[in-house]
């Protein structure tokens, strides 16, 4: 693991500028400050129906069948299995029996027309995750805590220790939970994307806690000249629609991101660009200014697999929030820099199905302006360049 989140910085970046279409002008690590909500209530959840009790309900309901024979008779089933399955829907509460005769409770009928088996469970406890800033709930992916790590007090103590990565940045929490949020959720349209019951009932809150949630921010500029912030989170190297909502949503997440903007470019003659070029023999290079507020410096071929790695080309160097993109107009460098990254997507996986190496092969290419790309191509490619291994696993994959 590259600091808290799993992959390189550089990768959050190359998916805003080649897959998310923006300038990248800044990156931030930040720590999203989470709600962890402990609480107990009346919990309606919803479950896929058991076919022969949606069917039993259906008769009930549709045909005016009402006892255990006059539905074993109409479906041709075991009169036991009908008596069994209508003894379970009584203790679920969506059936009610008297002398012998059933009838839908209201919870039935409710569960019949939304399709959906609801469950009822009075005094369960649930825990639930909100945003710091908002009280808004989280997705249900940031309750897999073997992807997620959600840093208690200890955790981010050690977190701002750390030393190998990204140096992360704790943001504020400057408002309350708010408890009528667990009510309204009873509304949200979206229920089992962010991990919500069916419904909560008179919830009691059983204890509260801040956690703090890692992210990359990109700061940049779209196409349309508009500022963006999109989110990146220890799910993978894409940016996440639902955080980079919140963040673009959130005043205070946005003005931190600014005002760290606004003192870099106090900076106009970007020095931190200056130091890296002299680190690695380049400083009669300079960087140049794109329109949007990005920064490029652009490198003889011969730099590359020397001085600065070949997999910087078309990438970003990173220090601290500030980033520069890297280029080289010389389109044999970049065509081997398209292999190396290829050979090592190959090289990294046990296995990898044809379409995930095309789409891979799409966006490097797209990433390095070398226009349409295709497996024979690239096989074309690896054969002049004397990459045979690399051409053969190619034609494993094109057959």
């Amino acid at each position: 693991m590259t600091g808290l989140i799993p992959y390189p910085v550089e990768r959050a970046l190359e998916d805003a500028a080649y897959a998310q279409g923006i300038a990248p002008t800044r990156i931030f690590a930040l720590l999203l400050p989470v709600w962890r909500i402990e609480f107990r209530a009346t919990i309606t959840e919803a479950a896929p129906y058991a076919l022969v009790d949606r069917y039993l309900e259906r008769g009930i309901a549709e045909a005016g069948l009402n006892t255990t024979a006059e539905l074993a008779g109409f479906f041709a089933l075991d009169e036991p299995l009908v008596d069994r399955a209508l003894r379970a829907l009584v203790a679920a509460g969506h059936v009610t029996e008297s002398s012998g005769r059933f009838a839908l409770t209201a919870l039935g009928e409710r569960s019949l027309r939304d399709q959906v088996r609801y469950v009822v469970t009075p005094g369960a406890r649930r825990e639930l995750y909100f945003d710091g800033f908002g009280s808004r709930p989280l997705p249900r992916a940031y309750y897999d805590r073997k992807a997620v790590t959600l840093l208690d007090q200890d955790g981010l103590a050690a977190a701002l220790a750390r030393r190998d990565g990204p140096r992360f940045q704790p943001l504020p929490v400057l408002r309350s939970f708010r408890p009528e949020v667990l009510t309204e959720l009873n509304a949200h349209p979206e229920r089992e994307r962010y991990h919500l019951p069916a419904r909560i009932d008179q919830p009691e809150g059983l204890g509260q806690a801040i956690a703090h949630l890692p992210l990359y921010v990109v700061r940049g500029t779209g196409a349309d000249g508009r500022a963006r912030h999109l989110a990146y989170s220890q799910l993978g190297p894409r940016a996440d629609a639902d955080l980079t909502a919140l963040c673009e949503q959130t005043p205070e997440i946005v003005a931190a991101c600014e005002n760290e903007e606004r003192d870099a470019l106090r900076d106009a003659d970007q020095r931190w660009i200056h130091d890296w070029l002299s680190r690695h023999d380049l400083e009669r290079h300079r960087p140049v200014a794109l329109p949007g507020g990005a920064w490029r410096v652009t490198l003889p071929g011969a730099s590359f697999g020397g001085a600065v790695p070949i997999g910087k080309l078309g990438s970003f160097v990173v220090r601290g929030s500030n980033v520069c993109h890297v280029w080289c107009t010389d389109e044999q460098v970049r065509r081997r820099a398209l292999l190396q990254r290829i050979d090592h997507y190959l090289g990294t996986r046990s296995r990898v199905e044809p379409a995930d190496v095309l789409d891979h092969i799409a966006r490097v290419a797209r990433q390095l302006e070398l226009g349409a790309m295709n497996i024979a191509t690239l096989h074309q490619i690896a054969m002049k360049n004397g990459k045979p291994e690399l051409a053969a696993a190619l034609t494993r994959l094109d057959t």
